[in-house]
């Protein structure tokens, strides 16, 4: 997700990016992080969703900046957030989430992916336009899911919620990727070159 972060730094506006989006995005890779980490599956298996956690954070905390979100609510969810991750991560077993919770929690993150890039989909949809969703973070998306389907198998024994959950986000990824392009070619009168260096040129 940096293109985005790049480009609404650049911008200094988080204009057309759906805040709840973000808020799904951090939820559902944080479910599959704590599940790869309680099931102890090597940390190259899910190294990508550890950054991106990490990105997913940062994006949500610019948008929520720039268009002025940064209230009592927000901060209320944040602390929540932390709470519960870390009770969920270093709580002692015997008054931690059960291993059936732990996969509950990972069958959620489908759920959240799939819900989180809807009101973006949704968003752009109603505007008839690109948004301001980087074309470049979809197309890394994409790539980045089906990378993670072959290292699912390869090294997580083809885990069938981390299957579905990749192949979910890749679906989504490439959605969104598809109509990023549609409006910003057929309906705005951009190239292929502007919509790709939009998170760090201006079309002018």
């Amino acid at each position: 997700y940096t293109p985005i972060a790049i480009r609404v730094l650049r911008t200094k506006s988080a204009e057309g990016l759906a805040i709840s989006t973000w808020w799904l995005k951090l939820l559902s890779y944080t479910c599959t992080d704590v599940y790869n980490i309680k099931n102890g599956f090597p940390i190259s298996v899910f190294s990508e969703s550890l950054v991106i956690t990490g990105e997913a954070a940062v994006i949500l905390g610019l948008v929520a900046f720039y268009q002025r979100r940064v209230d009592v609510q927000t901060f209320l969810l944040a602390v929540i957030y932390v709470a519960v991750t870390s009770w969920a991560l270093f709580a002692p077993t015997s008054v931690g989430p059960s291993d059936s919770a732990i996969s509950f929690a990972q069958e959620l993150s489908i759920a959240l992916n799939v819900a989180s890039l809807l009101p973006q989909l949704k968003q752009n949809f109603i505007r008839k336009s690109s948004g301001s969703y980087s074309s470049v973070t979809a197309s890394l998306a994409s790539a980045g899911c089906t990378i993670r389907l072959f290292t699912t198998f390869e090294l997580a024994n083809g885990d069938p919620l981390l299957l579905v959950n990749y192949g979910v986000a890749l679906a989504l990824n490439l959605s969104l990727l598809l109509q990023i392009i549609y409006y910003a070619t057929q309906k705005e009168g951009k190239t292929l070159s502007q919509l790709y260096l939009a998170d760090v040129k201006s079309d002018s």
